[in-house]
Formats: C-alpha cells, structure tokens, sequence
C-alpha cells in the first residue's frame, strides 16, 4: 500500500514538474494507432484539447487525430519504423502540427521504447516540447539566406549577360553535361533553354554531334589539362549556328573541388570572338599589303626590344630572330641619335612620329613614316606597336593611301550594315518565336496523341483536324512574315466573310488547351444570351487576336490559376447587327499601373521580378489592338497587381440568320449537369424552345436524386449531359453510378469537356456514349442530341460546303526534286482522277514535255529550286518549244519561294499562277479547276 502510494506520488510531482517545464509526456503503444494510454496534463495544453474531447473525437488514437495533418503523420511513421528497423532505442523528430482552428505549430518529439509490453504490444514514452518560435526563425533566416542566394545568382548571370558572357556548370562525364547556363549562354549557341534539354539533352557532345572537329579539339583540350594536373585550360573553337553560319569562340574552363554523383563539377565561359578574329585577319591582310612593316617594341629604360614583327621586315633587312636583333643597327645615324633622343618620352608612353632614314639588306636608302604607340605594358615597361610605311617614292604611297582609305571605308560600311542586319534579324526572328511556338506547341501534343490512338479512327480524325488547325494558323504567321511588304507598309486589309463564332472558339481552346494543362489552370468559356452563330469577320484575324490574350493570361497566371473567358451577346440599332463582348479575365500577376497605359504599343514588354522573363515578339497585345481596330472593334485593359487582368474586347458584327434545331423530341427528358449555374439555366432554356423538357442540376449528387426520381415515376431521361469537372463527384463517376442506380433504363450519357483525352477510356468504360466540345452552343447541343437521340450526323451549314473536283481523263506533269513534296502532290492530286507523270528537275520537264504527243499534258505544276535546271528556266524552255501548246499550257509555280517578288518573277517567265508551299490542297484544286474551265 505504501508502495502504490509512493509511486502515485512521484507520478504525480513527475506530471507536474513536466508541465511547469512546458514538456508534453505521454505513453503510447506500438500498434497500428499508437495508442495514447496516458498523457499529463500538458499533453493535451499543447494540442488544445481536453482529455476528455481526445478520447471522444479521437479514440486515445494519434493516427485519428493527425487525419487532418498527413504530412506530420507521415513524418511520425517514417521515423518510428526507421528507428525499430534499425534496432534503435528511440527516435526524434520535427513535427509540424495543427492547432483546432488550423494554425501551424511545430513541437521537436522524442519517443524512448521501453521493454515494456501491453497485449502484445511494446510500449513507448513520448517527449514534445513547442519549438514553434525556433522553427519560424529558421525558417526565416533559410527564406532569407535563400532570397540573397538567387539575389547573388541573379546579379551574376545579369553581369555576365551584359558582358555578353557565357558562363555554364557541367559534370565531368561522358557527355560533359550542363546542368546549369546563364542566359547568354543558350543566346550564344543559338537554342533556348528548352530546346538544349529536349533536342541534346543538356549533352555538349550531342551539340557537338554535327561539329565533331570541334568536340575533338575541346576534349583533347580537357585531357591534356587533366594529364598536366592543371586546373583550368582555355581553347578557341568553331561553333555553328542552327542556320549553319560558323561564329568562333573562346572558351575557358577551370575545375573546382565539387561533386555531384561522384562526378567532379567544372565551370565554363565562353565569349564570341568572331569579331576579334575577323578583326585580326583584316589586321594580318593589312600588314601583309601595308608599303612596309609592323614591330611590336619593348621599351626599357636602357634600350629598345623588338617582340614581335611582320614578315616583310625580314625581306628588308635580313632579319631571321627578330627577338633577338638590335633594331636600331638598321637605322642612319641621324635617325639613330633621334630615337635614343626619344627614349624618355617613350618610357613616359607617350605617342611619337618621326620619318626614319634606314639602310636595306642591299645597302640601299628607305625612308619610313613610322608612328609609334603604346598598347600595353610588360614589368612597368611601355609596349609600343610601331607601324613604318614606306615613303620612299611618294606617289605611290599617295595612291595607296587613297586606295587604303576608300576600302577602309567600303569595309567599315559593309561591316556596319552587317551588324545592323544581324542584329535587326536575331531581334526579329526572337520576337516571332513566342507567336509560332503557341501552334507548334499544339501540333507536336496532338502528334503524340494520335500516335498513342493509332488504332482509334475517330480519335486520330479529331487529333488530325487539330494539327491542321494549328497547322493553318502557323501558315498564316509565316505568311504575314514572308511577304515583308505587307507588314512593313500596313497593308493587311480584313477578310470579312461568313464565319461560325462556336467553330472559332473551339478552334481557340483547342490551340489554348496544352499550354493551360501543363500549367494546371483552370479554364472556362461561359455563354450570356448568345443566339446568333453565324457571323461576318474576319475569322484569322479575331483567333490571332483571343489567342494572344489567352496566351498572355496564360503565360502570367501562375499555376493552379483560373483564367475564364465570357461572351455575351448585345442586340444592335440594326436588326442584321449585333455587339458582342469578350471578356477574357485571369487571377495572374497583374499589371503594373505605370505599365497599363503601355501594353498596346509595339514591343513593350514590362520586366516583373515575380515571374520569369516571358519569351515573345512584345507584338502581341500591338497587334490585337491593331486588329481590333481594323475590324470595327474596341480592347481595353483592367489589372491589378497580384490580383489578375481583364481584357474587354468590343465588336460589333454583321449577323446571319439563325438556323433553326430542327430537333423532334416531344416526348424526350434531358437533364444538364454542370457546375456553372449560368450554363445550366442557358442550356435547359434552348433545349425548352426546341420542345424538349430539360432540367438541370448543379453537382453530381442533385443530378443523382433526380435521376432516381424520373426512374421511379416511370418518365426516365433520355438523355444526361455531364460537366466533366463537377465538384463534388466526377463527371465520369456520376455516370457509373447513374448507369448503377437505373439499369436497363439507362438514360443516354455524354460528357461536356473543353479538352475530354484524359478521361476518355475511363468515361466509356463507364457508359458514356459521347462527349460535347465546351462552351456549351446551341448548335453543339442541337448537333449532339441528333447525334446521340437520333443517331442523324450534323446538317451541314449553309455557309460552308464542301466542293469535290473530278479530273478524270486529265493529265498533269509533276516538276519537284522532293521525293516526298512529290509523294504528297501525286496522292492528293490523283484523288480528283488525274493521271499524274512526276520528274525531278527543269531538265528532266522539259524533256517531258517535248516527247510528248501537241495537247497531252492539261497542266504543269513546278518547283522553283531544283538541280540541273530550275522551274524559271524550265519554263522559259518550254515556252520557246515550237508547238501549239508551248505557249498555252497552264504552268503553275510550287513552291517554297513565297516573297512578293518570287511570284513576280514566275508569272515574268510565262508562269499563269504561284501556289506557297506548304500546299493548301483545297487551294491547289481550284486554282486547277480554274485553268482547267476556261
């Protein structure tokens, strides 16, 4: 008894000495909880929960309580069993953990393992004490030490691209692998960051795969160092650019102490010295034509060294070791007595000239005008570069000074208009980049999704339609840009021409949707009274313009963000006019206040520290401005920092007529689901004009109990189109239960997606029969109801059918080098029945056509560039043939040539028409149609 009493009493001191010293001690066992089966007092202080709430909502189990916090949990686990694997007698940690009302805290936590067992299981004590303050102040000085860190990093690379210098970090493996450039380094290679990674992999030998000269030179270079103990080497080396142009650079490397892998981690700098050496060989070629020599001098305090000199001055004098010759022996003696006279102002690096008198290795009098001038000190010792031109007869110097002069000057002009091409082309060419990679990067995502679908028919139908589109709108950038003319003299004029707004907006998502998803954005397209589809604009033109709002909303909103674009439809004074307003908003960076006023001028671009600095022309928001105004409309701009951008587009249009649904389903239920009530009610409101009952449900529980309640009054939907993000269950899932819950009555099931490949064959294994583009149009329900209700295809618009050409018993010459340029053009052109004969050349055309019986071939189509003859001359040939169809056949150019003077000079050749590659097959057959019906 007095035993128990004892113990009881040190207990009890032993709980309140632990919670005057603010120390949690509590008693657990190693089971799959790890059950608490005794705390003190502050145990349950420091979780903010009295004993009695922990042993209700948690059961005494940890695991229960940490539900909310599995990252602490987590870190618990991974511990204790860590500690147990390794027979240890304990473990600590760092936990973070989680007051009621959510606030963070950390305790450090201390488990001991007792030999102790409590059925079956061992027992432990645990230790935590509140290291919240400790843990916050760490936390703030790695923050800090982090943010001076990239600061340093920041200002370094910043210095070193001012300097237009390289600098790269590689490992010492086979490939001599980058794995971290400034961004002067990926300028001066000629590929971005991206492409050195997808294209080389960040392997220089991969770089080098098409310059293997200079990867021998480097790694030669890198042996030899490394044989010789050194720790730092330096080499000159050839470099090509993508284009194929060589530029030269100097390349220094040291190693360093550091490892990475077991891999030892070395430094490089590279700087262009293309310039320097062009300089150098413009210097050597000078010296060699110069009317005398070149001596590059030592000044001592008591004599003059001779360095280096040009060759000449060993045809001169005799010289063999200029080093070791005494270059005043050659000069009279009164030029001698002159220079001695000159030797203090020589050491006091000031400029001197003088005309020497000199004595040849023929003993024959020359005089020289010699210019001496300082260019670098040795040992405190001026180092004069000394230039003597040959004076001896005057009239020829003169003229060769004159003639020295006048190519000094071509040299320096050619020479400034290089510079100033390169650098307008290397500004140009940067600033399309951002434009053309949107496209690119939709074509190359949907290149691989149809790879992966090969066996899919309707799946490689839509990937293709989509790298067509991408496809379309990269042709016409690269259009705008061939035909310098129209940009430079602002003569693009808008195409106003019927135009259905739901296909132009699908064509914006779909060229929008792999930028959004690997970002993780969230993205949404709602509809507000728009009941007129068809429309006149110029379609080109407004997609440039959603895309390049969309593709800076993108760009500028971090990831996980929300980027939504709204449309709405306003009735105008005119009964065949309507306004439309597209509002494109986003919860990115924002704009800055002072930057607001600038965003629509060319080539603005506005620096944030809070993002990366973004790729791109600076042209875009320029040019949806200029667009916007050439088609009638407006855009503005709202931002706030930190907060998001809105951009409002206004544009009045003229409208088509609507076309009616023409949907037969008096008797049919449809129910809408969709987590955006605007979609819901606009939906259901359509669907009830066309006569059909439609209902609508905000989540996928409510679209449930409704479901359930038609099936059980015996008026089952027919059909249910599903949100593919609904909140609260799946859109997938709800039909799987949908399809649980009604069986045989199973309503037809199709899912609403701005992009559905991700979720696809889990859908259909679920039931879903379809699948719907978003935003929900009129037109794309009306078309998926008879699609899915009443198994009719989609009636073709009024505004654009398709036209098919029959060339039976016609016959086309083919002229293309291009074995596959030729394979196209003979697949697509026999499609229309014509007989095709291809050759590879002018000469092999001519030949052709000259064998052949008067009227045979109905058309030529040529190439421009090809080998032994090309398209112009070949034309020009079969023009001057003697016979009646010479000089009317119809001769089309083909061609990759696509600048405004390219198509001058084929039609100046007796060509009828010019055809771009690459090829708009729909545009090839009617302009042969055309030729061919007159």
């Amino acid at each position: 008894m007095s035993d128990n009493l004892n113990y009881e009493q040190l207990s009890s001191e032993y709980n309140l000495l632990m919670n005057v010293l603010e120390v949690s001690v509590s008693k657990h066992l190693a089971d799959e909880h790890f059950t608490c089966i005794w705390a003190n007092d502050y145990y349950y202080q420091m979780i903010r929960y009295s004993k009695e709430e922990y042993e209700a909502r948690f059961h005494n189990h940890p695991d229960e309580f940490f539900a909310n916090n599995p990252e602490g949990w987590q870190i618990i686990t991974e511990k204790v069993r860590a500690s147990i694997a390794n027979r240890e007698n304990s473990c600590t940690a760092y936990i973070p953990m989680l007051y009621p009302n959510g606030e963070k805290y950390w305790v450090k936590l201390k488990s001991v393992y007792t030999d102790e067992y409590i059925d079956g299981c061992r027992v432990s004590y645990t230790t935590m004490t509140d290291i919240t303050e400790m843990m916050q102040t760490r936390l703030e000085k790695e923050q800090h030490f982090q943010r001076v860190f990239e600061q340093v990093s920041q200002e370094q690379d910043m210095l070193m691209s001012a300097l237009n210098v390289s600098v790269s970090k590689h490992l010492m493996d086979e490939h001599f692998t980058c794995i971290r450039a400034n961004e002067f380094y990926y300028q001066l290679i000629g590929y971005t960051k991206e492409e050195c990674h997808s294209i080389f992999h960040d392997h220089v030998d991969e770089f080098f795969a098409n310059n293997p000269d200079s990867w021998n030179i480097l790694h030669k270079k890198i042996e030899a160092t490394i044989a010789d103990n050194d720790d730092s080497y330096s080499v000159f080396l050839p470099m090509y650019y993508p284009n194929g142009s060589v530029y030269w650079v100097k390349l220094v490397g040291f190693f360093t102490d550091e490892y990475i892998d077991g891999r030892q981690v070395t430094y490089a700098t590279m700087v262009n010295v293309t310039d320097m050496l062009q300089i150098q060989k413009e210097r050597t070629i000078a010296y060699d034509n110069i009317p005398g020599f070149i001596v590059k001098y030592r000044v001592t305090p008591d004599s003059l060294l001779m360095l280096e000199a040009s060759d000449r001055i060993r045809n001169l004098f005799d010289v063999k070791d200029p080093s070791s010759a005494d270059p005043l022996r050659v000069l009279a003696p009164e030029s001698r007595e002159l220079m001695q006279e000159q030797f203090s102002h020589l050491r006091s690096r000031e400029h001197f000239e003088a005309t020497l008198h000199m004595k040849d290795k023929s003993d024959q009098d020359r005089w020289f005008q010699a210019s001496f001038s300082c260019i670098d000190t040795i040992a405190a010792d001026p180092v004069y570069l000394a230039v003597f031109i040959d004076i001896t007869d005057v009239t020829v110097l003169r003229e060769l000074r004159c003639k020295l002069e006048e190519r000094t000057e071509m040299l320096n002009n050619a020479l400034d208009k290089a510079e100033k091409a390169n650098l307008a082309k290397s500004d140009f060419l940067s600033r399309m980049s951002h434009d053309i990679r949107t496209p690119m990067n939709a074509i190359v995502g949907m290149t691989k999704i149809a790879f992966s679908h090969i066996k899919e028919p309707e799946k490689m139908e839509d990937c293709l339609k989509k790298i067509e589109l991408s496809s379309q709108h990269l042709l016409s950038l690269i259009n705008d840009v061939l035909d310098m003319s129209k940009i430079e003299s602002g003569k693009i004029t808008p195409n106003i021409s019927p135009m259905l707004l739901p296909e132009l907006i699908e064509n914006v998502v779909i060229i929008m949707q792999p930028d959004i998803k690997a970002k993780n954005q969230q993205f949404s397209v709602r509809l507000q009274n728009v009941i007129h589809e068809n429309i006149y604009c110029d379609a080109l033109r407004l997609r440039q313009a959603f895309i390049n709002i969309l593709s800076n909303a993108c760009k500028f909103t971090p990831m996980g963000g929300s980027i939504a674009m709204d449309i709405e439809e306003r009735a105008a004074e005119e009964a065949d006019r309507a306004v439309y307003t597209f509002t494109f908003s986003d919860t990115g960076i924002g704009i800055n206040p002072e930057f607001v006023d600038k965003i629509f001028d060319a080539f603005s671009r506005e620096y944030d520290s809070r993002m990366e600095q973004a790729e791109g022309t600076g042209l875009g928001m320029a040019i949806t401005k200029k667009v916007m105004d050439m088609l009638g409309g407006s855009v503005s701009v709202e931002s706030q920092v930190g907060r998001g951008t809105t951009f409002t587009v206004v544009l009045p249009v003229q409208v088509g007529r609507i076309t009616p649904a023409g949907i037969q389903l008096p008797h049919a239920r449809v129910l809408i689901v969709d987590a955006d009530r605007e979609v819901c009610e606009s939906s259901s409101r359509f669907l009830g004009e066309c006569g059909i009952s439609a209902d609508w449900a905000a989540s996928g529980h409510e679209a449930l109990s409704k479901v359930e309640e038609a099936h059980a009054s015996g008026w089952d939907y027919r059909a249910v189109i599903l949100d593919g993000q609904l909140t609260d269950i799946s859109g997938v899932d709800t039909a799987r239960l949908i399809r649980e819950k009604t069986g045989d009555a199973s309503p037809t099931l199709a899912i609403s997606a701005y992009d559905w490949s991700d979720i696809e064959p889990e859908a259909k294994a679920a039931g879903v029969r379809g699948f719907l583009q978003k935003p929900l149009f009129r037109s794309t329900l009306a078309a998926s109801l008879k699609k899915y209700l009443l198994d009719q295809d989609a009636d073709q618009t009024e505004d654009v059918q398709k036209q098919s050409f029959d060339f039976t018993g016609k016959t086309f010459l083919l002229a293309d080098d291009n074995e596959l340029n030729r394979e196209i053009a003979e697949v697509l052109l026999t499609s229309t029945g014509a007989a095709i004969d291809s050759v590879c050349n002018g000469f092999q055309c001519v030949e052709k056509f000259a064998g052949s019986p008067e009227d045979y071939y109905n058309l030529i189509l040529m190439d421009i560039q090809m080998p032994q003859m090309n398209g112009y001359t070949a034309t020009q040939k079969i023009r001057e043939l003697s016979r009646s169809d010479a000089r009317t056949v119809p001769i089309l150019a083909m061609t990759a040539d696509a600048f405004s003077e390219d198509i001058e000079a084929a039609m100046a050749v007796g060509m009828n028409a010019h055809l771009a590659k690459p090829l708009d097959i729909n545009l090839v057959i009617r302009t042969i149609s055309r030729f061919l019906n007159r």
